[in-house]
């Protein structure tokens, strides 16, 4: 008999473990609670892509990120102006994206982690002026790693993240009641929230919760739930857990 898995992460975040359980017993119920969208008439996002000879660097941190930016990038026909800065990526994904898009790009060739990125930018000798195209909806840690080593950064929001339609999220809850799951994967701390409240008639004392890490498990030994087991926070250990 298949298990049935829920999985609420974004689908842009989800490739990788529904080709991982693609081939499998696995029944996966795909219930996207976080739908990233572009933002749309942000007077900074013209004003800055109006500026772009401004910046030496442009930094994207993930394939997500580059997309949505290369989405405005596009809108406002300023695509000159960013082949003409340094792209740099974190990882070879991105990498590929940005060269399938006629973009220049660069890897650091010994790692994806953030010192990685910094000790390359040192070694180029590209510490000025720095742009780095992210969502609204979090902050992240390398703009301030930047600015800690007196690196000018502008972080440029391009996509916000949003909850599905009312429509939708009636389709899933209907889709959950016909098909309970077994297993549940909490993939993120924000997705303990949007689980619970997406879903609140939901056993959960009944099914195999999954936490992709550390943090995600505290958040919901928080919330009075006992997880049974706890990945290494990356699809591929959620993947072998179940």
């Amino acid at each position: 008999m298949a298990k049935t898995v829920l999985l609420t992460a974004a689908e842009d975040d989800s490739e990788e473990i529904v080709s991982r359980l693609d081939d499998t017993t696995v029944d996966l119920v795909h219930a996207p609670l976080e739908v990233y969208v572009k933002r749309k008439d942000d007077p900074q996002i013209s004003d800055v892509l109006k500026r772009l000879d401004m910046f030496e660097n442009i930094v994207h941190s993930c394939i997500r990120n580059a997309r949505f930016f290369l989405q405005q990038v596009e809108r406002y026909e300023k695509i000159k102006g960013v082949k003409n800065c340094l792209n740099l990526t974190f990882d070879n994904d991105t990498f590929t994206y940005l060269e399938d898009q006629g973009i220049p790009a660069v890897l650091p060739p010994n790692g994806n982690k953030p010192i990685d990125l910094v000790e390359l930018m040192l070694r180029l000798q590209r510490t000025d002026k720095t742009l780095y195209p992210c969502g609204s909806h979090q902050r992240e840690d390398f703009p301030g790693f930047l600015e800690e080593l007196d690196v000018e950064v502008v972080e440029l929001d391009v996509f916000d993240l949003e909850g599905p339609e009312p429509d939708e999220l009636n389709n899933f809850k209907k889709k959950i009641d016909n098909q309970p799951p077994d297993t549940i994967i909490f993939h993120s701390r924000r997705s303990v929230n949007r689980t619970l409240a997406a879903f609140p008639d939901l056993d959960y004392s009944h099914a195999r919760l999954i936490s992709a890490d550390k943090g995600i498990t505290h958040k919901l030994q928080e919330k009075g739930f006992s997880i049974d087991a706890e990945a290494e926070g990356n699809w591929q250990s959620i993947a072998k857990l179940i």
